[in-house]
């Protein structure tokens, strides 16, 4: 979640409107409006600002929940780094792409076959 959309969230928990903060901020609204649209970021120094009139600290605004959307697109990232990094391993320790470690596999299970009958 980004942290405009907290500073929204905050904003109403405390039962104040754009308007207000801004006003309260010596901000034009659209200043405010275009921080919480992502069109303009928000820096240090506002963000401070903005915990103090809200009366929370600037942690409380960017500790946020990641949306479903973030979490589900930082699992496949995690997801497709471990199947690179397992699909790059063989148990001995060389290189090896996918394919060859599903032959040694296959290899190792007919000889154990073989050898069993």
């Amino acid at each position: 979640m980004p942290i405009r959309t907290r500073i929204t969230e905050v904003a109403r928990e405390r039962g104040w409107t754009a308007a207000r903060v801004a006003r309260h901020l010596g901000l034009y609204r659209s200043n405010l409006s275009a921080m919480d649209a992502g069109r303009r970021s928000v820096s240090l120094q506002a963000l401070n600002r903005i915990a103090e009139c809200l009366g929370v600290s600037p942690s409380d605004l960017i500790e946020a929940t990641p949306t479903a959307e973030e979490t589900s697109s930082a699992y496949s990232s995690w997801l497709k780094h471990r199947i690179q990094e397992r699909e790059s391993n063989v148990p001995d320790g060389t290189k090896r792409d996918w394919v060859h470690r599903a032959l040694l596999a296959w290899q190792r299970h007919y000889r154990k076959r073989r050898r069993s009958s």
